[in-house]
């Protein structure tokens, strides 16, 4: 053999050998994402004068989740009050009755959009105007993750649920509100994924849970596939909104806990597919994770594992964490939960839990009688991030760091709008 073939084939072999080398390294080593939930703005409505009856006729639809129809169209005919500006003849201003009979909100609109709204309890708090929603927060929110993953500080970003209002308006996604927003305000900014992300059939930068409002009005979640087409690859379709991936050695989980039941508004009412064969299908998640080698695992769904404030979590009857428990000695289990707008930490019998409402939804847990749940069992873990404090405002995200072999650290990033430092970024359970 000449030298010349001699000396190419070695370098053949080097070449090789190196980006075998390169591939496995990238496998095991550490890499960021980040986490929000309950991100969906709050309603936009037909804003000009003239539009007045079609902007009742969608608020009659929205009253039709908690009340029946005929009490819906009363109430918006009667008790809600839409005020124009004289000179543009735009809605401006909105002022309904809010979840009891006392409390009374008032939302600020541009546009159609709303921009701000508060509660007055006229009962307990008379004039006292509890802001409850800034729809800066949410954009601060899209903002900063999207500057996460643009700048690689995050590969990609999971979301918990609840990423838009409701699907009834529009003929389709591309014509509804709030799917357009979703677009223009996260997807369009993001960079495309990069072929380690496609290998392990990631081709997005953003991969969400199902929550309650994807399904508000449109139960085959058309608008979801539309907006994340991907999706359909990892295997969600109408029938299907569960899903699994794995990136660098770590298992990506997202259940669905199903539509809103205001008779039971944490129940895990899902049937696309329904509880039992979820925790059958996460089970084998779990078990092939486990004899892979795999150590760290992350689950995102939307109603809570645990809570202590608003809607409260989970019913015991159809709650999972004694199958997450139940693994928790051989893998590091996170989840990821959202639904009731605020952020809460649990700890549990190994497993941790995240409550990440706090992606722009209004703040309605911080209103006065849904601060706290009363009667939880007196073994109930306690929340770590409040510590007991009342809860505040607060607009969210979390970042997590991972590295294989080491605990995953994660931070908050924080906004609330009326502190004095109204920017924070807090390390928490360390």
């Amino acid at each position: 053999m000449k030298l010349p073939l001699l000396a190419v084939l070695l370098g053949q072999l080097l070449t090789h050998s190196a980006i075998a080398q390169n591939a496995k390294t990238t496998a095991t080593s550490g890499f960021s994402f980040d986490v929000y939930g309950d991100s969906r703005s709050m309603m936009y409505l037909p804003y000009r004068a003239s539009q007045e009856a079609d902007a009742r006729t969608l608020m009659v639809d929205m009253f039709d989740l908690v009340l029946p129809e005929k009490v819906a169209a009363g109430v918006v005919q009667k008790d809600v009050k839409l005020i124009y500006d004289p000179s543009s003849h735009e809605l401006v201003q909105l002022v309904m009755p809010f979840e009891t009979q006392s409390e009374v909100t008032t939302l600020t609109l541009d546009k159609g959009w709303v921009t701000s709204a508060s509660v007055e309890d006229v009962k307990l708090l008379p004039g006292v105007h509890r802001t409850m929603f800034r729809l800066e927060g949410g954009e601060w929110v899209a903002r900063e993750v999207v500057r996460d993953v643009r700048a690689g500080g995050a590969t990609f970003i999971l979301n918990t649920g609840d990423l838009v209002w409701w699907g009834r308006q529009g003929d389709k996604p591309s014509d509804n509100p709030y799917w357009t927003l979703v677009d223009k305000q996260v997807l369009q900014q993001l960079p495309p994924p990069d072929q380690e992300m496609k290998n392990a059939g990631m081709e997005g930068r953003v991969f969400p849970a199902v929550g309650n409002h994807e399904v508000w009005a449109d139960s085959d979640v058309e608008g979801l596939l539309a907006s994340f087409p991907y999706l359909r690859k990892l295997g969600v379709s109408d029938k299907q909104l569960i899903y699994k991936f794995d990136f660098r050695g770590a298992r990506f989980i997202f259940l669905w806990t199903g539509p809103y039941d205001y008779r039971q508004p944490s129940s895990w009412a899902a049937t696309q597919p329904a509880y039992e064969a979820q925790m059958v299908q996460l089970k084998k998640w779990l078990d092939d994770a486990r004899s892979g080698g795999i150590k760290k695992v992350f689950i995102s769904f939307h109603a809570p594992v645990y809570c202590r404030a608003g809607m409260g979590p989970i019913p015991e009857v159809q709650n999972p964490h004694a199958t997450l428990a139940a693994y928790a000695k051989d893998l590091d289990i996170v989840v990821f939960n959202g639904h009731v707008h605020t952020t809460e930490l649990f700890q549990a019998d190994g497993v941790k839990y995240f409550v990440l409402g706090g992606g722009g939804a209004e703040q309605d847990p911080i209103l006065p009688g849904r601060t706290t749940i009363k009667n939880l069992p007196a073994n109930y873990p306690k929340d770590l991030y409040w510590k007991g404090e009342p809860l505040r405002e607060e607009y969210n995200y979390l970042h997590v760091e991972v590295t294989p072999g080491q605990p995953t650290k994660f931070t908050i990033n924080r906004f609330r709008p009326q502190s004095a430092e109204p920017y924070a970024a807090v390390e928490v359970l360390k």
